[in-house]
């Protein structure tokens, strides 16, 4: 009741100050608080202009009031009006920040639907190159451990001939002829040992430790494939449910998913009204995805007549909880300045935000790709022809 008590002294103001204007725009707002015969038949006299009949009954109907209405503090009215300013910078954020995502949303399908069949082959040719690559690797590993496997032999018998020289030597005169040379001939052998072990320690240094970056090359080619695969059928699911819709449909689509986020946003309610918040938010983006006008359209119709008020500033009347809220929208607010900020850096959106033709831009992204796939084509032969051989 304090709303109407408030828009009276207004006119009763303005009337004593002759003031049409004010008279005029207070009346139009009086209109939908009346609730009540003295407060109707206020309203028709003032319709009438009869200012006469409308001053007197304004100022019975203040006096009747004053007796039963408990006093307000000032400050509560000024900090509630202040927390309304903050929501509505909230809110104008939250809105600027859905229409970039939105945007980059759309652009990403857009970039899904033109250049996702040639990205995909390219994905599709980086793990056939990977996997041969990968086979190269482990022939190469299979290589070595033959290798360091008749390394091991040949020095399993270097061993023995230097044993049986070394028996010989010993037998020979130590002054003869026949010891000089059997020494000569160990000596030979003992590089030949000393050469297989040095051979065999880097083949077995090696005998894994290629192979592994290969592998992991391969495994992170796949989940590259198989990931962008995922996003490019749900970009497709997308635009085949956008191309049900007439491009008018489109349209109010996207005004209505921003107009129903703006108004039940769980950063923008009161915080016993979250929780529905988050539900209907929920119902909001999967009727988004479906492309159902006729469900948000219902949405916004329940959140305009039945959800309100939602903002903490109609709700909230005590002047420490309302200090509260402010402290805490002024912090949501800085986090979405920072966002937003750090969005318009990224380069997807300095892309987006910068293409003044988007066609032009796709067909010198279709040429690239194109070279790309060309150059990866030859690549996979090259490994093939490698792996064969």
């Amino acid at each position: 009741m304090s709303t109407p008590i408030k828009r009276l002294e207004i006119i009763k103001n303005a009337i004593e100050l002759e003031d049409d204007d004010i008279i005029i725009s207070q009346l139009a707002r009086l209109k939908n608080e009346a609730f009540g015969d003295e407060l109707q038949a206020i309203v028709v006299a003032l319709e009438q202009k009869n200012y006469t009949a409308a001053i007197a009954a304004i100022t019975a109907w203040l006096q009747s009031q004053r007796a039963i209405t408990q006093w307000r503090d000032p400050q509560v009215a000024a900090s509630k009006l202040e927390l309304k300013a903050l929501e509505e910078r909230l809110r104008d954020l939250i809105d600027r920040r859905n229409a970039r995502v939105q945007q980059l949303d759309e652009f990403n399908d857009l970039y899904f639907s033109r250049l996702g069949p040639l990205m995909q082959q390219i994905l599709a040719l980086r793990k056939t190159l990977a996997e041969l690559n990968l086979r190269r690797q482990q022939a190469e590993a299979r290589r070595r451990e033959e290798d360091y496997r008749r390394c091991q032999q040949y020095m399993a018998q270097a061993v023995e001939v230097l044993a049986t020289l070394n028996q010989r030597w010993r037998d020979l005169p130590a002054d003869s002829v026949q010891a000089a040379e059997a020494r000569k001939h160990l000596q030979q052998q003992s590089n030949l040992i000393a050469n297989l072990l040095a051979e065999a320690l880097e083949l077995e240094s090696g005998l894994t430790r290629e192979e592994e970056p290969a592998r992991q090359a391969r495994d992170d080619a796949n989940d590259e494939y198989e990931k962008y695969r995922e996003q490019h059928h749900d970009a497709e699911v997308r635009l085949r449910k956008g191309k049900n819709l007439s491009e008018e449909d489109q349209n109010e689509l996207k005004r209505l998913w921003r107009q129903a986020s703006k108004l039940c946003h769980p950063d923008l309610v009161a915080d016993d009204l979250k929780e529905e918040a988050n539900t209907m938010m929920v119902q909001l983006n999967q009727a988004k995805q479906r492309g159902d006008v006729k469900a948000i359209r219902s949405l916004v119709a329940r959140l305009q007549q039945g959800f309100e008020p939602l903002m903490a500033s109609d709700r909230l009347n005590d002047l420490e909880r309302i200090r509260k809220k402010m402290a805490q929208v002024r912090e949501q607010i800085d986090t979405l300045v920072n966002e937003l900020a750090e969005l318009e850096k990224e380069e997807s959106w300095l892309l987006v935000s910068s293409l003044s033709n988007m066609e032009a831009y796709f067909i010198q992204q279709e040429k690239a790709l194109h070279d790309v796939r060309a150059s990866l084509e030859h690549q996979v032969s090259e490994a093939q022809l490698d792996t064969a051989a």
